[in-house]
């Protein structure tokens, strides 16, 4: 009697809706030639061993969720892999995955994520102006998948999509215009693939110097006022060697150079722009206000090393690894994360879908009570893929996946009252 009174009372719980809140950082970092040995980067100044402990102590004190980097050494991803176990899976850390390796250059993007919380279910990259010329060095594109792990998993998927974006460096006329060609690429895909159910986010180190410059133009400004990134901090301007930016410099950490370019705090490279959706909190991902930040920069070191004086904005030893590992900071922000699972409209309270999952190849299935109606498979573009008819003499079914590729997709069931059961399918 328990057990149906407790059922009864979550079932009424649900017929009004449920809104369950996460909370999500992420990072974006410019690693400075990691394990990318050249004539004024070597082993001795940017000691890889080094390295990965400095990483260890900035992820152990930030916990980001999310992080997307720039130069990764580009070869062939044994760099990648090693960041991944040497500095991100330590210290009890073991949640870290990584996305597929994928470069141009000697220097490579890369996204590592929280398994427990995300899964990568698509990968693309950008690498040609729109002139099909070669750019200096691609941006990748993720998608994430944010995974509810709720039994009753009913609502919106909640996807994710990030570019990362390394562009041109220097101020003469010419670098200004190969960062404009870049982005001008990234918002021609950005429209071509704009997805009207995912949330968007472009970071990288963009080196501007003003968002004045068509580069930065392309990305905030573009005509189609939906497809617009939007600066979470709304700090446009001229940064470069202004002390009005102070608090939002993002290189470089130190005034002396060698590896490291010098000249202090006086310059905001390194960005993480949203998409309108994420700033109005519009497709489950909202930002969270006042949490945009270069981690390290307490606003009163413009000019100068980042470790010298008082800096209390983090405790000592995340600021000696930051000066040591980069001559870039890291920019973090949060993200809500809200997902409704269910509403009264469309949840049929008295039946439930119950299947393998995740899948390989064989799905099988079938409806906890008997029903009339048909069960569709959908991809993440919202395409059906397959449609079944439900048995109504409730024996179970059986529904070759081989041809679906690895990522997730939607099973929803559609009864004969047209009301609706929505279920992640992962295929493996």
């Amino acid at each position: 009697m328990r057990k149906i009174t407790l059922l009864l009372i979550f079932s009424i719980s649900f017929c009004w809706g449920q809104t369950i809140t996460d909370t999500i950082q992420l990072m974006h970092y410019n690693l400075l030639n990691y394990r990318n040995i050249t004539n004024y980067c070597t082993s001795s100044n940017n000691s890889p061993t080094n390295k990965d402990d400095y990483m260890n102590t900035i992820v152990g004190y930030l916990m980001p969720d999310i992080i997307t980097v720039n130069e990764m050494v580009g070869d062939g991803g044994t760099g990648a892999n090693r960041l991944l176990t040497n500095a991100l899976n330590q210290d009890g850390r073991n949640f870290y995955k990584q996305a597929n390796y994928s470069a141009n250059s000697n220097l490579s993007n890369m996204l590592y994520y929280n398994k427990n919380k995300f899964m990568l279910v698509k990968q693309d990259k950008i690498d040609r102006a729109l002139n099909k010329t070669q750019l200096v060095r691609q941006i990748d594109v993720y998608t994430l998948y944010y995974l509810d792990n709720s039994e009753l998993e009913l609502g919106d998927t909640n996807y994710l999509t990030i570019y990362v974006a390394h562009l041109k460096a220097g101020n003469t006329s010419s670098n200004v215009s190969e960062r404009a060609q870049a982005t001008e690429s990234i918002m021609d895909y950005h429209s071509i693939n704009y997805q009207s159910n995912h949330s968007y986010i472009i970071t990288g180190d963009f080196n501007t110097y003003t968002s004045n410059e068509q580069g930065f133009i392309n990305l905030v400004g573009n005509p189609n006022t939906s497809i617009r990134f939007k600066d979470p901090i709304k700090k446009s301007g001229s940064w470069n060697n202004n002390s009005s930016f102070a608090s939002i410099h993002t290189q470089s950490t130190r005034v002396s150079s060698n590896c490291h370019s010098g000249g202090g705090l006086d310059d905001r490279f390194d960005f993480v722009l949203c998409g309108q959706e994420i700033i109005s909190n519009e497709r489950g991902y909202g930002y969270v206000i006042g949490s945009y930040e270069a981690l390290g920069n307490d606003g009163r070191h413009f000019n100068d090393n980042l470790n010298s004086g008082s800096n209390s904005s983090a405790p000592g030893d995340v600021l000696d690894a930051l000066y040591k590992m980069s001559d870039h900071l890291p920019v973090s922000l949060q993200l809500k994360v809200n997902r409704t699972t269910a509403h009264s409209s469309n949840f049929v309270k008295d039946n439930y879908l119950i299947m393998n999952n995740p899948v390989r190849n064989l799905l099988t299935w079938k409806m906890q009570l008997p029903m009339e109606g048909h069960l569709s498979i959908i991809d993440i573009h919202g395409k059906c893929l397959f449609l079944e008819k439900i048995n109504p003499n409730n024996n179970w079914h059986q529904l070759d996946l081989t041809i679906l590729t690895k990522g997730i997709y939607t099973a929803i069931v559609t009864s004969a009252s047209s009301q609706i059961i929505r279920k992640k399918l992962i295929k493996l």
